[in-house]
């Protein structure tokens, strides 16, 4: 039985099934009686909100399709240096205000945080926008990780590029899908995140994550 509240996140690129396994935890907490929430932590804007018009204004950002339906926006703001320097900073901000309200303040209270995407995951998003990979080893980079709360535990969920493009065949079309790919193998292996395989029948996997994370 969980002492104290915690915070669970599955993360992972897109296709790899992180809502199959996040809904599953959701039961098994509830099950036990534990009061918990599920929040998805990905984009939050606010402060940023008046630079990404610009951005998009100014062509440092464009909108395309996948899958020839679903719209996707391609940040590019390595292509100038005082957005690729100031961005991050602001996200920051913003990721800060929402962590607070979505996260620590209903920690506070009692109720264990499951999500998908986190702070690794906006770290990528940022190192994808910025072409810095290193992202999450600059002052900013730190400062995100800073805002993982205590007594966390994540999962980085993996699947072979075939398997997801099978799910998900509008992913083909994605042009930061490879780029995105290599940056979670490398994040998990810098940040030593848990990895699970996520090929197996969707029961075992899901034995085997609520394993790591409660120790049964």
């Amino acid at each position: 039985m969980i002492q104290k509240p915690m915070f669970i996140c599955i993360t992972g690129i897109d296709g790899v099934g992180k809502t199959t396994h996040v809904n599953l935890i959701l039961e098994h907490l509830r099950k036990k009686g534990i009061k918990c929430q599920y929040k998805w932590l990905r984009f939050h804007h606010l402060f940023s909100l008046p630079l990404l018009a610009f951005c998009r204004v100014a062509g440092y950002t464009r909108v395309s399709t996948l899958g020839g339906s679903q719209k996707c926006s391609y940040h590019e703001f390595y292509k100038s240096r005082f957005i690729s320097t100031i961005y991050p900073w602001i996200l920051f901000l913003d990721t800060l205000l929402f962590t607070i309200i979505k996260v620590y303040i209903p920690m506070l209270f009692g109720t264990t945080i499951v999500c998908d995407r986190f702070v690794y995951d906006t770290l990528i998003d940022v190192a994808v926008a910025t072409k810095d990979h290193e992202i999450y080893r600059k002052p900013v980079g730190k400062l995100f990780l800073k805002l993982i709360p205590k007594n966390a535990h994540f999962v980085m969920l993996d699947l072979d590029k075939s398997t997801i493009f099978s799910r998900r065949p509008e992913l083909k079309d994605d042009l930061t899908f490879n780029e995105r790919y290599a940056l979670y193998e490398s994040l998990s292996s810098q940040l030593n995140i848990h990895v699970e395989k996520n090929c197996d029948n969707v029961t075992r996997v899901n034995c085997s994550i609520l394993s790591k994370l409660f120790r049964c």
